[in-house]
């Protein structure tokens, strides 16, 4: 059997030619830093200079920041490469958030706003992730950066950040969920249904323009979702809030249901499930959907979906629970493929970065997938830790060190120099205190 290391050479051979220009091709430092991702402590690039064999940290910065390489050819072989793995009937196509907390308001996107990673509001960016899942399998394919109003509404902002005009264009967050779902089906990745947290699920709208389109979806709801027992279009019918429904639902009512299989026993929880209607101001007709409550403990969570009338609870379960899987993908590529460690301000690096990111997490997917028969319990770190155990490093001995502490001390220097530069002339009255 090859070794992870030969593993991921061959892995990344299928993307190679989305680094080349007509002038150039980046495919090596593209390379290297995909190997970065998982061998350095911190994945920036300083780091993955100093950790990566035969790396420059000045080619890699350009790679990611400044060549002419098309981020979304390496987007789309993702979502291919992913449908091939664990596209299907039974797999879900899942949207959601994630930030990374961020100093200074230079980089593309940053703003004071709700970084669900910390669960407050923050100076972060924040950006919009698709993941193809079927159980515990999960790869992200497809990702957008969320930029808050007043960003797009300041030109030179946006122009000293590298933000094409094109993108100069405020859309909410399930509007762009919206376009990533066109994406994936104009792709031709295969997906079962769509999953998505209260965020989604409260844009009635989207869920309206998914029935119309034909899609499946269920998608997390707030406790407050109005709904209806009878079709309000044909009488007057009192509005029910979920957590109203579920407040009177009887102990008979609860059902249990076994999850899945996890480290600490099996996964549990009580769901309740009824019919309802749901009306929107620009439909002419209200629609008849499952309403899904889950109890855990005593938090309770609903889930809206226009899955087929006679769709079983045991499969509602099913699709509610799998939504768990892109928090895993978040959690596998923040801590094994060093999601959130970027220390760019651009527009084309965040995406540069993510997209390469997501070239990581698949390999982690194929190598699971592949040694799952006589490895059930391996993890995406159990892979990384193989990996870097395999990959040859660039510090050997001290001499090696000196020279890449020389070589920080001067980058270092460089850009201190750049900003001393850049700096107004203190007034000639001004007193240094240091």
């Amino acid at each position: 059997m090859a070794s992870c290391c030969e593993n991921l050479t061959s892995h990344f051979q299928s993307f190679r030619e989305c680094f080349r220009s007509k002038t150039r091709s980046t495919a090596e430092q593209a390379e290297q830093y995909l190997r970065g991702l998982f061998q350095s402590p911190r994945a920036n690039l300083e780091q993955m200079s100093e950790t990566v064999a035969e790396t420059e940290y000045y080619s890699l910065h350009h790679m990611l920041s400044d060549a002419a390489w098309d981020f979304e050819n390496v987007r789309r072989e993702t979502a291919r490469q992913a449908d091939e793995w664990i596209g299907g009937p039974e797999t879900g196509l899942l949207l959601d958030e994630s930030g990374v907390q961020k100093k200074g308001d230079h980089s593309a996107g940053v703003a004071r706003q709700y970084n669900g990673r910390l669960g407050k509001v923050e100076n972060s960016q924040v950006g919009v992730y698709a993941a193809l899942a079927r159980g515990s399998q999960a790869a992200i394919i497809d990702f957008e950066l969320f930029l808050p109003e007043r960003w797009v509404e300041d030109a030179k902002r946006c122009q000293e950040a590298g933000i094409p005009e094109s993108a100069r264009v405020f859309r909410t967050k399930p509007q762009m969920a919206a376009e990533m779902v066109k994406r994936a089906r104009a792709a031709g990745v295969r997906f079962g249904f769509i999953g998505a947290d209260g965020l989604y699920g409260h844009a009635t709208w989207l869920l309206f323009d998914w029935d119309d389109a034909g899609e499946v979806f269920a998608t997390e709801v707030h406790s407050d979702q109005q709904f209806y027992f009878t079709d309000p279009g044909k009488a007057w019918v009192p509005a029910w809030e979920a957590r109203e429904w579920a407040a009177r639902l009887k102990r008979k009512e609860w059902h249990p249901v076994i999850l899945r299989d996890g480290e600490k026993g099996e996964v549990r929880a009580m769901f309740a499930h009824t019919r309802v209607w749901i009306s929107h101001p620009n439909s002419a007709q209200a629609r008849q959907w499952h309403l899904l409550a889950r109890r855990d403990g005593k938090e309770v969570k609903f889930m809206l979906s226009n899955a087929a009338p006679d769709t079983p609870l045991r499969e509602l379960a099913r699709m509610q629970a799998q939504r768990h899987f892109i928090e895993r993908a978040f959690e596998n590529a923040k801590g094994c493929c060093g999601m959130a460690d970027y220390q760019v301000r651009k527009w084309r690096a965040w995406y540069n970065h993510m997209a390469l990111v997501c070239v990581a997490l698949l390999f982690l997917v194929k190598e699971r997938r592949q040694h799952s028969p006589y490895a059930e319990l391996l993890s995406c770190a159990d892979v990384v830790d193989m990996l870097v155990a395999q990959l040859p490093v660039k510090i050997h001995g001290r001499e090696d060190l000196v020279r890449i502490i020389a070589e920080r001390h001067a980058r270092r220097q460089s850009a201190r120099d750049s900003a001393y530069r850049r700096q107004p002339p203190a007034p000639k009255n001004a007193i240094r205190i240091c």
